[in-house]
């Protein structure tokens, strides 16, 4: 099915004025964020580095959050329409332990994700621009000036967002970034194969840990094969990625069959990740806000980003939004505050299930006694979905619970 059409102007073809909002960067979150502000009126300017359609490295996976997010958007007709649904999720412990559980979930490829809630953003009023942005500075009045790579023009707006992923030189510009490692690095690859798998696969591989591998079936006889590990975590002897991967295709017998039948393969393509919601300053200076991975908004242990940074933009957009009503920019400062109640509880929890899952003895423990375990296997699905804290799973607590429930 051929990519959504994103309406993308030039900078030279925008009027000399001043916006609302600048978004910079058109990811889930830049562009979710510039589709709220849009629908609630205000007059946002768009800006990515990047021609759209176009390629992001990522598993393609949508879970609960993500779809919650787009539906709130009314985007899912669309999305169902590009995308594949998947009822069913498998994960594999060190040893091979297997856990099903059932869910509705979604794949479809970032470019077209991205284009799509992009799209809606300027159907909504936004307006979307090709532009790299080689410095941001802070006016006197906190109002933000956008200086261009590739133009002369100089771009104004009242209100700065950087939604610029793990690319980090704006926020160190301006003092806003504390730890500028990345957390996780991750790799993937597109599969065309007959062999027939029609639920989303992660792997806790031994060749792996501490990290995961993941097959997804994209529709059409499509898979996105990929792994990741942690950065933090990471033992000092852990192979490379691409000969991780090797392995993982040899040795795990689900990739072994996919790709035994395969009919093409595309190349490897890595990127990096910022999970943990730590590390950065949401609020600069001034009228400046950042959201999405930017400020780590990616979750440990499952490297699901694309439904948090939704939500970071679906939150940041509130208190843009809240600011201009009232006149009093002094609000934009309660975004730090507002992120730390409504988000950061849940990323303590992952923490600890990571650790959790980063060993590989206790990793297969767990995997043993959910399958014995009614309570353990219904609360694992609720992690999912995000109706049950995952120390409900992760804890010596809820193990010996699953011995009495």
């Amino acid at each position: 099915m051929p990519d959504p059409v994103v309406h993308q102007r030039t900078i030279d073809s925008l009027p000399e004025e001043i916006f609302d909002v600048l978004v910079v960067g058109a990811g889930p979150s830049g562009s979710t964020t510039a589709l709220h502000l849009a629908t609630k009126g205000h007059r946002v300017l768009l800006l990515d580095r990047e021609q759209f359609p176009r390629e992001k490295i990522c598993g393609d996976g949508l879970l609960t959050d993500s779809i919650n997010c787009l539906q709130r958007a009314g985007l899912m007709d669309s999305v169902r329409r590009l995308g594949h649904e998947v009822n069913a999720l498998s994960m594999f412990s060190p040893s091979l332990v297997e856990l099903r559980l059932k869910g509705d979930f979604m794949t479809l490829r970032r470019r077209a994700l991205d284009a799509l809630i992009t799209q809606k953003a300027v159907t909504t009023g936004a307006v979307f621009c090709h532009g790299n942005v080689a410095d941001l500075t802070v006016e006197a009045d906190g109002s933000v000036t956008a200086y261009l790579s590739s133009s002369h023009r100089t771009l104004r707006a009242r209100v700065g967002i950087i939604a610029t992923g793990v690319r980090l030189n704006l926020l160190k510009k301006h003092n806003m970034i504390q730890q500028p490692k990345s957390s996780a690095v991750a790799m993937r690859c597109y599969v065309r194969s007959t062999y027939e798998l029609n639920r989303m696969v992660v792997a806790f591989d031994r060749s792996i840990i501490p990290g995961y591998a993941w097959i997804f079936p994209m529709g059409n006889q499509e898979y996105n094969l990929g792994c990741g590990y942690s950065c933090r975590l990471k033992k000092k002897r852990t192979p490379g990625l691409k000969d991780v991967f090797r392995v993982f295709t040899e040795q795990f017998p689900l990739a072994r069959d996919l790709m035994s039948k395969a009919k093409a393969v595309s190349p490897l393509r890595g990127a990096t990740l910022r999970w943990g919601l730590k590390g950065t300053s949401p609020h600069g200076p001034g009228n400046l806000l950042a959201t999405g991975e930017t400020i780590a908004t990616t979750f440990q242990m499952t490297g699901e980003g694309i439904g948090k940074a939704m939500e970071s933009g679906e939150l940041v957009a509130e208190v843009v939004h809240d600011a201009f009503e009232s006149g009093d920019f002094s609000l934009l400062a309660q975004y730090p505050a507002r992120l730390k109640a409504d988000l950061e509880p849940r990323y303590l929890s992952y923490k600890i299930a990571e650790k959790w899952l980063s060993k590989p003895w206790l990793n297969d423990f767990v995997a043993r006694r959910v399958n014995k375990s009614k309570f353990l296997k219904n609360s694992l699905a609720g992690i999912l979905t995000e109706t049950i804290d995952p120390r409900t799973v992760y804890s010596v607590r809820g193990i010996l619970k699953s011995f009495f429930s």
